[in-house]
């Protein structure tokens, strides 16, 4: 009559299989996790963008300051060649977050 029961090889191999499953779990989550970070911040550099560009259209025109210390925004107006009616803003926002990253928005406005 057979032993009933696991073998020590059968263990063995489910625990290699549940370890090998445990760590791609693991590693997908802290990939979307830091994914999620960098793509909320990209987000927020696009809202200081397109906030400092409403801003000059309203006529407010404020000091570039960092938000956070985290990200930094520079605002340059500079007239469209050939269209004296027309200014252009561009609008840089930087940060760093494991590496620096930079987006610049920029916009024609009618004068």
């Amino acid at each position: 009559m057979r032993a009933r029961g696991y073998s020590l090889l059968e263990v063995m191999l489910a625990t290699l299989l549940f370890s090998l499953v445990a760590t791609a779990v693991a590693q997908t989550i802290v990939f979307t996790q830091h994914s999620r970070r960098v793509s909320a911040n990209w987000l927020r550099a696009t809202e200081l963008a397109t906030e400092r560009i409403e801003q000059v259209r309203a006529g407010v025109l404020v000091d570039d300051d960092p938000e956070n210390g985290i990200f930094r925004r520079e605002t340059a107006l500079s007239g469209f060649a050939g269209h004296p009616g027309l200014t252009r803003v561009d609008v840089s926002v930087s940060w760093r977050d494991g590496e620096t990253r930079s987006f610049t928005l920029s916009t024609l406005l009618r004068r």
